[in-house]
């Protein structure tokens, strides 16, 4: 990671305008094409919901923006992001948080997440979250195909973490749509980040299911 000297930022303008704000957040929501994903995931031997954290996670990693964090005053940009997100037990009716590093292959990501579900003793290991503020967290909403949705947030304007949220997918025609949610901060992020952001997870399954279109 690396500090930013706002200084030389060329965002500095627009960080300093946003910063004026009480709560500089603001969500988009959209519906994601993800026809032939699930499939694809299943096909691999990995979980559905494990296959759309990773492609959320390379998406966004390839956009500095999403990348910047404020800390004690000072602008950081970190090389790596850490997913940290809810997960029911089966035959549990509660969440639980499991924060899992990101690395790896697919299938190296997806073993390693289940690993940590298998270890998860409590239902929130804060922790797990006091190094560093490096973290997307994700959420999902498997049983509502919903058009539109707020995070639960503390009012602190410096807490620049996204929020994901994913929905509950339905077929439109020959495509199947998932809606898809995204919490961010403008002191970093602006809605052409957030475009990037869109095409960057098409790019990312489109990629997916021709790679693994490609092993079979």
């Amino acid at each position: 990671m690396k500090k930013i000297d706002i200084e030389k930022w060329d965002r500095k303008e627009h960080f300093m305008f946003f910063q004026k704000s009480d709560l500089p957040f603001y969500n988009t929501n959209f519906n994601l094409d993800i026809t032939g994903l699930k499939e694809t995931a299943k096909g691999a031997g990995v979980s559905f919901n494990t296959t759309l954290i990773y492609i959320t996670m390379q998406a966004m990693l390839k956009i500095e923006n999403f990348r910047y964090r404020y800390e004690n005053g000072s602008v950081i940009e970190y090389d790596t992001l850490v997913p940290s997100f809810t997960h029911i037990k089966k035959g549990e009716s509660l969440f639980r948080f499991i924060t899992a590093e990101f690395k790896g292959t697919l299938t190296e990501f997806d073993a390693a997440v289940k690993q940590r579900i298998a270890d998860s003793k409590k239902y929130f290991d804060l922790e797990e979250l006091k190094n560093g503020t490096n973290f997307v967290f994700i959420s999902s909403l498997p049983w509502i195909p919903f058009t539109g949705i707020d995070h639960t947030l503390s009012l602190n304007k410096y807490d620049t973490i996204p929020r994901i949220t994913w929905g509950k997918y339905y077929q439109d025609g020959d495509r199947v749509l998932l809606p898809y949610n995204i919490q961010v901060s403008h002191l970093f992020i602006d809605g052409l980040h957030v475009g990037m952001f869109y095409e960057n997870m098409l790019s990312e399954i489109a990629d997916m299911k021709k790679a693994f279109a490609a092993d079979r």
